[in-house]
């Protein structure tokens, strides 16, 4: 029988063990924004996809993701960061989001054919840390508007994991 005293030590070794390996999960929050887009036009299939795919991603990183609804405006911000959105930013924050990805979908001069799906012109990923608050990573990716529904959602997957290792850095 193992004494008391081993019995101890040992829950003290593996809480110790614990405290010295912690966990690597971050809190990240997710807004997509749609530009350029009517609001007649359906283009939340393209912005659906990119969403989901960014959050599998980084779900499967072992990470928590939360998401804010979808925005749209009207073209495309020139700041860094969209005061339009700052709510969303303010909410993640509160909300104790250590990160904030924003995937800004460009659908300037797209002209939708009769009931069919938008496509963007092309999607820019920036990630964002909330404390302090500084952009860690930003790139630009044609959206790849001929591809079928399964390679969109492969090629938004594809672009969320090139931002991942930048959440080790913090």
């Amino acid at each position: 029988m193992m004494s008391n005293l081993a019995k101890k030590a040992g829950i003290l070794l593996l809480l110790g063990g614990c405290l010295l390996f912690p966990l690597s999960a971050a809190n990240i929050s997710f807004l997509v924004i749609e530009t350029g887009v009517r609001e007649e036009d359906r283009a939340n299939e393209s912005s659906t996809i990119w969403e989901n795919g960014l959050m599998d991603v980084f779900f499967d990183a072992g990470h928590i993701v939360t998401n804010a609804p979808i925005m749209r405006l009207h073209e495309n911000p020139s700041e860094e960061f969209p005061g339009e959105a700052q709510r969303e930013l303010d909410e993640a924050f509160l909300g104790g989001a250590e990160f904030f990805v924003l995937a800004l979908l460009d659908y300037q001069g797209i002209v939708p054919a009769a009931n069919s799906v938008l496509n963007p012109r092309s999607v820019s990923l920036r990630l964002f840390s909330t404390k302090p608050y500084k952009i860690l990573y930003e790139r630009t990716y044609p959206a790849g508007t001929s591809l079928r529904k399964n390679d969109r959602f492969s090629y938004a997957q594809n672009a969320a994991r090139l931002i991942v290792p930048f959440l080790r850095n913090r």
